[in-house]
């Protein structure tokens, strides 16, 4: 086990504790771990629901299979965790990390989003900010990528705020499957053919996360 598996197993051994608090537009803000209370797979199967399109995957989105996700994909799995973004106690969003690499000392963002869109606009700014910052410095992780879908404009600028770069560009190809459908990572055989779709991996150190929070 790693540092990173060690304290992310900590983390969620303490779910009851926020990880992170700060203020935005003198409210408190923070990110406690996912639980499997009715209300919050209620709220993850409706933000789903509401924001498929930037989702890897389409499917038939229910409450069970949401219930089912957040115990055996997020609790029970030790490479992951995600937390609610809670802002002057309600919940209104997600974030989370994934499949940390110890060679490279990397970590992969997860489950980002924003399910309440009417709730405090301009916040998910200083979420990402503060919570690229803390894994950071509580996780002792080196750099941090992403996947953006290339279409996701706004999400695409959110981390741009924050120092985020893109660093590459992966081509997609939509397969088809029993339960609905997936897009999967393609290689071009010729410079004629393309992507349906693409993903841009974004990275960001701390050094340019910092270098951001200064100006």
């Amino acid at each position: 086990m790693t540092f990173y598996h060690d304290k992310i197993k900590e983390i969620k051994n303490n779910n009851l504790e926020n990880i992170l608090n700060f203020k935005f537009q003198e409210k408190i803000v923070s990110l406690k771990v996912v639980d499997d209370s009715d209300e919050t797979i209620n709220l993850l199967t409706k933000w789903r629901k509401e924001n498929w399109n930037w989702f890897d995957s389409k499917f038939d989105i229910t409450f069970e299979g949401t219930k089912r996700w957040v115990i055996n994909q997020i609790l029970k799995n030790s490479e992951r965790i995600l937390f609610l973004i809670i802002y002057d106690g309600r919940k209104i969003g997600q974030y989370g990390i994934n499949n940390y690499n110890q060679n490279d000392d990397v970590v992969w963002l997860g489950d980002l989003m924003k399910g309440e869109q009417n709730i405090a606009p301009g916040i998910m700014e200083y979420v990402d900010r503060e919570f690229t910052r803390w894994v950071f410095d509580v996780l002792k992780i080196s750099i941090i990528r992403g996947k953006v879908f290339s279409d996701n404009f706004r999400t695409l600028n959110l981390h741009d705020k924050a120092g985020w770069k893109i660093i590459d560009s992966i081509p997609l190809k939509r397969v088809y499957n029993n339960d609905g459908w997936k897009w999967e990572e393609m290689k071009l055989k010729s410079e004629e053919e393309y992507g349906e779709r693409y993903f841009n991996v974004i990275e960001i150190t701390k050094k340019s996360l910092m270098k951001k929070l200064k100006n």
